[in-house]
């Protein structure tokens, strides 16, 4: 197993002219980015940041986040990314639960001054370090650096030299849907095992280059993104924000060859004025997570004449940990999240921890190189996320195929009873979603006096577009029983997301409760 610095050492000894990563103007290749890592590490030491101490950063996708994770890492510190669009109290939460050393921060951005607002937690916090101009007790990026003199190249060797890759290096707080976040801990080993395994399969070719315009603090950008292009030696573009015409322009002018998605990605995408999956030909890989994407938007995209590959992870997972081959059938792609990373055990399991029968529905479980150590600083939770053989508990129910493929079927938690059927809401919204007009569907349950509870549907159609209830009724009525039918919608032009991309859920929740009690 090898620690993060380790995988940049071994593309610098490789290609150390290649690019690493581009961001704006700037374009470093990978000894460029090495000596960029080793100020930053040595400033961290001389600021007495030391192994195991917290170090955060808080910039949109650019070069100030894959530097300070990089130089953190490489000395053995715990990175975590703290996201943009937060505001004081997640602020408050997340800075007082890791208790960083240092903070870095772009400031301002999208007028914020975020060196300002994060000084709200100042006891929780040894220094704020602003890529920008400083504000209240925050330095400049300029002063930080200038201590970097006060450390020799082998007070830093020795700092490297005590990291293991069972340490932890990231901290990627969950998105806290059901309740306060927690920091799942993921490992040297964990991180770059995954990266490695996830770069085999897709191949290193198809991974020579790709954007990153995605919020650093979560998984899907650290690991999905960066660190598999990074593991293969490809380069890494970042963008500050998802712009449709700006990230025009970066594919026409780079010709990315990967692409990490969701059905919402490719809903959305589908629905842009002049949208042509042909001039997206550069493509030589797409991946698919967060749900199972309907056949029919598959073969509009499979205009693009490269694999599209469907995945399942999670932050617990670090990421991609299941894929379907490349040289799957697109139902497949479409009905399943195929088979596990080589190198893990994957079970589908009952509630008393028995395996599953081929077709059996159960728990998803995981374990292996690529699962968290735990949840940092909070023990109980860790022990309830595994079993007593040391297995993950997704909390994702599923089975698995005579063909040995894994079909995803929903949440244990968002599960409910109507009539004594059970009900899994993605199933629905799966459904609702193959209608022309409708871009993005939640499904949550509401009481019912006659079944206990039935499903309520929030939809909402493409720009410019109109769906009713009744011709959605009419729709699903042909493809799912009708008791998973839903039994009202609420037809919206826009669904709360979170960060992710994902419908917010809980204020959907919190809007139903509102709505009954109106």
């Amino acid at each position: 197993m090898q620690t993060i610095y380790d995988l940049l050492l071994e593309n610098v000894r490789k290609s150390p002219g290649a690019l690493c990563a581009v961001h704006g103007e700037r374009r470093m290749t990978f000894e460029e980015v090495k000596d960029e890592v080793d100020l930053i590490a040595k400033a961290l030491l001389a600021h007495d940041v030391i192994r195991g101490d917290r170090v955060a950063t808080l910039s949109p996708p650019g070069m100030e986040f894959w530097l300070t994770y990089l130089a953190a890492t490489s000395i053995g510190a715990i990175w975590h990314g703290i996201n943009p669009v937060y505001r004081d109290r997640e602020f408050a939460y997340l800075l007082n639960d890791a208790t960083p050393k240092v903070v870095f921060c772009v400031s301002p951005f999208d007028d914020r001054h975020y060196d300002s607002e994060l000084q709200v937690t100042e006891n929780a916090v040894g220094l704020f370090v602003t890529y920008g101009d400083p504000r209240g007790s925050a330095i400049s990026a300029s002063e930080f650096l200038a201590r970097a003199d006060n450390v020799s190249d082998s007070a830093l060797a020795e700092a490297r030299g005590q990291v293991d890759p069972s340490d932890t290096a990231v901290i990627v707080y969950t998105s806290g849907t059901t309740g306060q976040p927690k920091g799942a801990m993921l490992s040297h080993g964990t991180i770059t095992s995954s990266a490695k395994a996830n770069a085999s399969w897709m191949g290193g070719d198809r991974l020579r280059c790709t954007v990153c315009a995605a919020p650093t603090n979560h998984v899907g950008a650290l690991n999905n993104v960066c660190m598999n292009v990074f593991a293969a030696g490809g380069y890494i573009i970042f963008h500050h924000k998802v712009d449709v015409e700006a990230l025009g322009q970066i594919r026409e002018a780079e010709h990315p060859t990967y692409l990490v998605t969701s059905p919402t990605g490719f809903m959305m995408t589908m629905n842009l004025p002049g949208f042509d999956p042909e001039r997206l030909d550069h493509t030589r890989l797409i991946v698919c997570g967060g749900a199972t994407t309907p056949l029919s938007i598959l073969q509009i995209w499979s205009g693009v004449g490269c694999p599209i590959s469907s995945v399942y992870g999670q932050t617990e997972t670090c990421g991609i940990i299941t894929y379907t081959e490349l040289d799957a059938p697109l139902d497949d792609v479409a009905e399943t999240i195929g088979k596990a990373l080589p190198g893990c055990e994957m079970r589908v399991a009952r509630e008393d921890g028995t395996p599953c029968k081929t077709g059996e529905t159960g728990e998803i479980q995981f374990r292996g190189p690529y699962v968290m150590s735990g949840y940092f600083n909070r023990p109980e939770a860790t022990a309830e996320a595994f079993t007593k053989d040391g297995y993950l508990r997704t909390g994702d129910v599923g089975y698995v195929r005579e063909d040995g493929n894994l079909v995803f079927v929903g949440r244990i938690k968002e599960m409910f009873k109507s009539g004594g059927y059970n009900v899994y809401p993605l199933e629905i919204e799966q459904s609702i979603a193959e209608h022309e007009d409708v871009l993005l569907a939640a499904v949550l349950p509401v009481p019912n006096e006659l079944y206990q509870e039935v499903g309520h549907a929030f939809v909402m159609p493409p720009p410019g577009r109109e769906v009713t209830e009744g011709e959605l009724r009419e729709f699903l009525k042909a493809r799912i029983a009708n008791y998973k039918v839903p039994k009202t919608f609420t037809i919206a032009d826009e669904l709360p997301l979170l960060p992710n991309g994902k419908v917010d859920k809980v204020t959907l929740a919190d809007q139903l409760k509102e709505m009954r009690s109106a």
